[in-house]
């Protein structure tokens, strides 16, 4: 698997260096740098580190594309949430956990130069992870989550006030929204993606045996006390538990992307759930890959409660119909191919097998994506209060199931989450991927195979005849162009230029215009 990951990160790096005038805006990295706004604050509310809650601002980084003109005025946006354990980085015994670390900066760096808007987040962080008791154990994580998930929707509704009161200062298309979530950021993301009734909730793995008043824990009742936290979205609840943000405003988001973490329940998924991509270490030890017990990585690790990952995610959410918008659509670039040969059928599922630890055989592997140095954790620790010690700790922490890794590793495992997520949600969402372009499902444009299946023909009712026709697959690789078309149909001979089955992009200039079909070939 690493051989391949870093023969077609390198690949794309190669097209990279050099200038694409075929490029595809959200399928290639099309604008050449990034504005950053940081520390904008989306809410406040409180947060519970050391017993007593605390209101502090809640902060984000956003990305937008630079570099060159955008004729887009409003953008997709990818709401970022990085890992960390629900424990500030450094204090988790880790050398990662905020909104600053590498894959996340990076990650965000790579959506905005494809076009995007990102916000990369922070969210509320505390439990108690070392407690001996179970019940205060999985209490206090599942109301981290639960605050995290409320932080996030807060953030969503941020966004869609500054449209709709500030003038949409940042550009984005409040009608597409996703999220992506890596480490804990995938539990944030799965779960707001189908968390929607209190009887959720209240499971009986998610009832208590013990009273534990200090936490807000009482034997018989949920751990998550609504009354006091507010419901879902943060409306509700009391001080100092919870400060209501945004309201008035939609939480809906369209996308729902995990890089590791879990799902509560399998019975919290329905049909009509947005869709979901999973990518997914096959020996993660911390989030179990299919069902199983979630561990978060303190030393030692601690069980907590058994949860779903990736692997289960997906089955339930291909059988509802939620990614019935990408399933069987074709996609045949290598991406899809490696996954697809080891997913067991489960489309939108990309399963990373990575061989035997070499540290430790029953460790596994977690964070691929992720690189850090020990010489910047031993500054961040000192920076914190520590000794430089506590830095080589944190790094040594993170190599045990990340033994591999360096920044190259990282940017092909990066590469392959690149390649494999954003034809899925071009495709779904419907995004214009020429930087002229003006429309991707318009009416004035038919394309229809021959009935012996060896072309196309594309068929125009516009006011003026196509110019010319340009053929891409779903990679943004040119196929084939034909200049000069000025004609309303036009035949595509298929065996002419090698198209294989599956989903292809068709661009066609006219005078005014540039529209952009997909199409599915058999």
């Amino acid at each position: 698997m690493k051989r391949q990951l870093l023969f077609l990160a390198s690949a794309a790096l190669l097209t990279a260096g050099t200038s694409d005038v075929n490029a595809q805006r959200f399928l290639s990295e099309v604008f050449p740098s990034v504005n950053v706004t940081t520390n904008v604050v989306y809410a406040q509310n409180y947060e519970v580190l050391t017993g007593t809650p605390v209101l502090k601002d809640l902060k984000m980084d956003i990305y937008e594309p630079a570099g060159a003109p955008d004729p887009m005025t409003t953008r997709p946006l990818v709401i970022y949430l990085h890992t960390g354990s629900y424990i500030p980085v450094i204090i988790n015994g880790n050398a990662t956990g905020s909104r600053n670390d590498s894959a996340s900066v990076e990650i965000c760096k790579q959506m905005a130069r494809r076009g995007y808007v990102a916000a990369n987040i922070d969210y509320r962080l505390g439990w108690d992870p070392t407690n001996s008791n179970l019940d205060i154990r999985r209490g206090t994580l599942l109301n981290a989550v639960y605050r995290s998930i409320q932080d996030a929707k807060a953030c969503v509704r941020y966004f869609r006030k500054d449209v709709a009161t500030n003038n949409n200062s940042f550009g984005i298309d409040d009608n597409n929204i996703f999220l992506i979530g890596q480490g804990t950021g995938g539990y944030i993301a799965l779960n707001y993606a189908v968390l929607n009734n209190p009887a959720e909730i209240a499971l009986p793995k998610f009832i208590s045996s013990t009273d534990a008043p200090a936490y807000g824990i009482f034997a018989g009742q949920p751990y998550v006390n609504q009354a006091a936290l507010g419901d879902f979205d943060g409306f509700g609840g009391v001080a100092p538990f919870n400060n209501v943000n945004n309201p008035g405003y939609s939480s809906n988001v369209q996308f729902a992307i995990n890089l590791g973490g879990a799902m509560g329940d399998s019975s919290w998924i329905a049909a009509g759930d947005v869709p979901m991509i999973g990518i997914h270490c096959v020996d993660d030890p911390f989030a179990p890959f299919g069902v199983g017990i979630v561990y978060v990585p303190t030393s030692p690790p601690q069980s907590v409660v058994d949860v779903i990952g990736s692997g289960e995610v997906l089955k339930w959410a291909n059988f509802y119909g939620n990614n019935s918008c990408f399933i069987n659509n074709g996609f045949t670039d290598p991406y899809t191919v490696r996954a697809n040969s080891i997913n067991n059928g489960l489309e939108g599922l990309f399963p990373l097998q990575q061989g035997i630890n070499p540290v430790n055989p029953q460790l596994g592997h977690a964070g691929p994506w992720e690189w850090y140095d020990l010489q910047s954790t031993r500054n961040l620790a000192v920076a914190m209060g520590y000794q430089p010690t506590r830095g080589d700790t944190c790094y040594g922490n993170s190599i045990l199931t990340n033994p591999a890794m360096s920044k190259a590793y990282a940017l092909a495992y990066i590469d392959t989450i690149m390649n494999y997520i954003n034809p899925r949600l071009v495709f779904c969402r419907n995004l214009p991927t020429g930087l002229n372009e003006v429309s991707t499902n318009s009416s004035s444009v038919t394309i229809y195979n021959s009935s012996a299946k060896d072309y196309f023909t594309i068929a125009s009712t516009q006011n003026t005849p196509m110019r010319n026709i340009e053929v891409y697959d779903i990679k943004g690789a040119l196929l084939t162009r034909i200049d000069n078309v000025n004609n309303y149909n036009q035949r595509v001979n298929k065996s002419s230029v090698n198209m294989n089955k599956g989903m292809i992009l068709v661009k066609i200039t006219f005078d005014n215009n540039v529209i952009t079909k997909k199409v599915l070939l058999d």
